[in-house]
């Protein structure tokens, strides 16, 4: 069945990358300036136009709640010129740039059947509120948990010491047992986003399920705070390994919602991620995961490192510590060689400059990954732009040394999920990687 998800109120202004609005009111502003001091980044900028304050969107994309109003601010990802239709690309393609860079675990079949979607912050709720429903029914995580407790009969541990300090219970018994039980941290994770959930939400159909949720958790303990490094340190096992995509799910809300989740102030809040990291973590995990169609051969056996993890080299010594680590995004390894490094740029190249328009820090950022890990290329992917005429696929041979650097871009602007789609993007990447051009 298809996924229809919008919110109970029209009051939903949809922004892309970049572009502008003269539309908040003067307690709109307030609000935004007040989170903006609160998470520390500006994610809509104020510029000044013909005397009227607008505000800009950033590298930002997410959602912002300014009290009834709700901004949704998209990547400029998609083909249609229809702004509806842009709109319910751009929005299927962020929810699958999310799923690749490890945040969703979520079935794409879901992404794909996305229709009159208004507000991509509710379909997160729905694919959250709707799967965690499921996997209860099927059946609840329970674990064995201890339990301290004073019984009249002896059970478990008898602990001696706290049944010294209480003579005046001789009679009961103080004892540590273990209780198979679903009020375990795994349930107390879901059952607090749940909850926070059920507060932030504005679909009346998500609320519907939550107040389910709500209701069917009743025997899991509410906490009055559940932080994203508690999420963090809860270990699956194979007994409850199908709930990972979920507490994936609730650890993203915990981290991106954190201030917001632990106040009772739900006027303002941001759910928003930086498209340089997410840009990155989408490539990465799109090469990683479709390795076999995308890598050509010469590639196939090498190990892909994303940040350089379990490659460390460094540019020099200080004291006889090693200083200034290098981190390329994308570390490609073949036993003790390094045949290719890659960084990703959520840039916008200027094919008609003599640089390309590359920042001088990004090239000789990539200069020093070639000598530190003594390898033959490195390549700068960025996004292709509408402004673009065509791809870039260009080479830049290095003075007194051998190697080289070559700077390319990569086509986002599709529909992702449409039938494909993704094929004609592993085609690109793979012709990419073959380095076949001039």
């Amino acid at each position: 069945m298809p996924i229809q998800v919008g919110p109970s109120t029209t009051n939903v202004l949809t922004l892309f990358e970049y572009e502008e609005t003269d539309a908040l009111s003067d307690r709109e502003i307030r609000l935004l300036s007040k989170l903006s001091r609160t998470s520390g980044i500006e994610i809509l900028k104020p510029v000044i136009r013909q005397g009227r304050t607008h505000f800009q969107a950033r590298q930002f994309v997410g959602i912002l709640r300014l009290g009834q109003r709700t901004i949704q601010i998209l990547p400029k990802f998609h083909r249609s010129s229809d702004r509806q239709q842009s709109e319910q690309e751009a929005t299927r393609n962020l929810l699958l740039m999310l799923d690749y860079a490890g945040h969703l675990g979520i079935r794409e079949v879901n992404l794909a059947s996305l229709n009159s979607v208004q507000n991509w912050f509710e379909v997160l709720i729905y694919l959250f509120a709707l799967n965690l429903k499921r996997q209860w029914w099927q059946g609840t995580a329970r674990t064995y948990e201890p339990i301290d407790a004073v019984l009249p009969m002896l059970k478990g541990k008898w602990r001696l010491s706290a049944q010294m300090h209480r003579p005046e219970q001789k009679h009961l018994f103080a004892v540590t047992y273990d209780e198979f039980t679903e009020d375990n941290p795994l349930n107390r994770v879901f059952r607090y986003v749940v909850e926070k959930l059920w507060q932030l939400t504005r679909n009346s159909q998500n609320r519907q399920m939550l107040s389910e949720l709500r209701y069917w958790m009743d025997g899991v303990a509410l906490l009055p705070v559940v932080t994203p490094q508690m999420a963090q340190g809860i270990a699956l096992t194979r007994l409850n390994q199908q709930y990972e995509p979920l507490l994936n799910l609730a650890r993203l809300f915990l981290e991106k919602l954190g201030l917001e989740l632990s106040v009772s102030d739900q006027t303002a809040f941001a759910f928003v991620f930086d498209m340089n990291q997410l840009f990155e973590g989408f490539l990465t995990g799109f090469m990683k995961q479709h390795r076999r169609d995308i890598l050509p051969e010469a590639l196939q056996s090498c190990q892909l490192l994303p940040q350089g993890r379990n490659a460390a080299f460094y540019l020099a010594r200080l004291r006889g510590k090693r200083v200034f680590k290098l981190k390329p995004d994308l570390v490609f390894r073949q036993g003790t060689h390094y045949p290719l490094l890659m960084d990703f740029k959520y840039k916008q190249l200027e094919p008609g400059d003599r640089k390309l328009g590359i920042a001088e820090a990004d090239f000789y950022q990539m200069y020093a990954y070639l000598n530190g890990f003594s390898t033959p290329q490195a390549t700068l992917m960025y996004p292709q732009t509408v402004e673009m005429a065509g791809p870039v696929r260009s080479r830049f041979e290095l003075a007194g040394r051998q190697g080289e650097i070559r700077a390319v871009t990569v086509n986002l602007l599709r529909d992702l999920t449409a039938r494909g789609e993704k094929q004609v993007l592993m085609a690109e990447l793979r012709q990419i990687l073959e380095g076949a051009y001039e």
